[in-house]
């Protein structure tokens, strides 16, 4: 409530200005997010390619010239596996990004936008939570945001254990 010394329309342009600060910092927040999810792209890229050259170079290694290292083939499924997991927890991280871009997509399309031009306050939104952490507790949450989840996207599964598969695949065809 407005004190006696505050004219009411001093209140209304505070309001006014709070809520265009908040306004821009959803803006913000939504760049924010979306660079993250583009610069976690760029990562998952270089572990994909840091676990081909590993991959290629224990192979080649164990392929060499000498046989004795033929009998260790098997090995080298093992790297690729490893990859894996790191490239499945960084898209965990990203997911949590991607879930946060969701909620800002409903709260932009659901109606409670234009209760917040209306009332001049954000409804039932919280801002600056670019990883969703308020969400930590929602099963959706935790669904879209599994390692498990995110290990079996074929894209990244058929890569990883292809390579894996390749390595025993060879080792079972010069060995058994």
């Amino acid at each position: 409530m407005p004190s006696e010394n505050v004219h009411p329309t001093a209140v209304a342009s505070s309001k006014d200005e709070a809520f265009n600060y908040q306004m821009e910092f959803l803006k913000l927040e939504f760049q924010a997010i979306n660079e993250v999810i583009g610069r976690i792209d760029e990562t998952a890229a270089k572990v994909k390619n840091w676990a081909v050259v590993t991959w290629a170079g224990s192979m080649a290694l164990a392929l060499g010239r000498t046989n004795d290292l033929k009998k260790y083939l098997w090995i080298t499924a093992v790297p690729p596996l490893l990859f894996f997991f790191t490239d499945a927890l960084w898209r965990k991280i990203q997911r949590r990004f991607i879930f946060r871009s969701r909620r800002i997509s409903e709260f932009l399309n659901d109606g409670r936008l234009q209760r917040s031009f209306h009332t001049k306050q954000l409804s039932d939104f919280w801002i600056v939570d670019p990883r969703a952490e308020r969400d930590k507790t929602n099963e959706d949450y935790r669904k879209f945001t599994s390692v498990w989840r995110t290990m079996r996207f074929k894209e990244v599964a058929v890569f990883y254990l292809g390579m894996s598969a390749l390595s025993l695949a060879v080792w079972w065809a010069l060995n058994c």
